[in-house]
Order: C-alpha cells, then structure tokens, then sequence
C-alpha cells in the first residue's frame, strides 16, 4: 500500500512538473510570436509534446523539452494559425448572433435561442478536439476542423467525454485560480489528448525518439 501511493505521488509530481514547464514554454512562445502569432503555435506545440508524451513509456526519462517544443512551434506557426483563427471567427460569429438575439423579441429569442446553445456546445466540443487531432495527423486546418466535426456527429460520447475532460480542468481553474498560472493551457491539453487517445480512435504509431514531427497523413 505505501509503495503504490509513492508510486501515485511520484507519478503526479513528474507530470504536475512536467505540466509546468510546457506552461512557461507556452508563454514563452507565444510572447515570441507577438502574442498574435504566438499564441496558437504554442497551443499546438503543447498537444504535439503531450501526445509524444504520452506514447511513452516513462515521460521521466524524455529529454530535450525545449528543444522539442519549438521544433513544433516553429513547424506550426502557419497551419495552427490558420486553424486558431478559423476556430476564432466561428466562435466570433457565435457571440454576435447572440447579441443580435438579445435585442429581439422573447419569442425569436427563444427558438433562435435554443439552436444557438446547440451550436456553441458543438462548437466547444469540436475545438476541444481539433487541437489533439492537429497533433496527431499532418494536414491542413480544414481538414482538422472537418475530422472533429465528423468526430462529434459519428462518435458522440467519445467527443463528449473528451470535451467534458478539458472542461472539467477549465471548472476546476474557475474554483481555485491560481492553478492557472501554474498549469495553464497544459492541463486541460494533456485532458483531452488523454482521453482522445484512450478512446481507441487514433492509431498508436511507435514513439518518436527525436523532436521532429512524426504525424500520420492518413485516418
């Protein structure tokens, strides 16, 4: 029992210092981008380590983090631009029906209403997807936010459980905040790439030994 719980312990504190150090990477990067062009970047390239991290066997033994982050920040800047900005825009055209719905009447509001929190939960879900997935397969943006769409319609609660994961993480950033300077973007990242690759649905490939990208082009 003492020997599971040091086990339990050890495994928690080499992940919650793990989860740290990609959090000031990711602030790092995305200062390094001007925040407009950092910000999505470094998103991508903390699912690109935590999927890598999770493929292996002992993420205690994993050297040459930063060197391996910016190789991904660096490989993403445009690709996780384009999806940042695309995922952006969606939810930019989101918030403004719904202060055009607030200026209209209770009986349009309320209809128009209903679809537009459908819309929003199907849009949450998907984006919650669409980093992991971008991580996982080299294509373009398009592509990603496509595969998550799809994930969402033909696998529902696996897309759902990996939503409810990161969103789990996010309620518990809103209960004691001053996890997120110490956790960030990285807990809920490492949530859904978790849960996204427990579901079965993405291949397992054999862990890459080097920092370049190591993606499958194909489903």
């Amino acid at each position: 029992m003492i020997d599971r719980l040091v086990t339990l312990h050890t495994h928690v504190g080499t992940w919650g210092w793990r989860l740290l150090k990609l959090h000031l990477l990711w602030l790092l990067h995305t200062l390094r981008g001007g925040v407009v062009l950092g910000v999505f970047p470094a998103t991508a390239a903390v699912h690109e380590v935590l999927r890598h991290d999770l493929m292996s066997d002992d993420v205690a033994e994993r050297r040459g983090l930063r060197a391996e982050f910016d190789a991904a920040w660096r490989a993403n800047l445009r690709g996780a631009n384009v999806l940042g900005y695309v995922l952006t825009l969606l939810w930019a055209v989101l918030l403004a029906e719904r202060q055009l719905l607030a200026g209209a009447g209770s009986g349009l509001a309320g209809a128009a209403g209903s679809l537009l929190w459908f819309a929003a939960a199907f849009l949450a879900v998907a984006t919650a997807l669409a980093w992991p997935l971008a991580a996982h397969y080299d294509e373009a943006a398009l592509p990603h936010l496509r595969r998550a769409a799809t994930l969402v319609v033909a696998r529902p609660v696996t897309a759902l459980v990996t939503g409810a994961a990161g969103g789990t993480v996010l309620a518990a950033y809103y209960l004691v905040p001053g996890l997120v300077p110490v956790l960030g973007v990285a807990a809920p990242a490492l949530a859904t790439t978790y849960c996204l690759r427990r579901s079965g649905i993405l291949p397992a490939p054999a862990p890459a030994p080097s920092p370049d990208r190591m993606k499958e082009s194909t489903v």
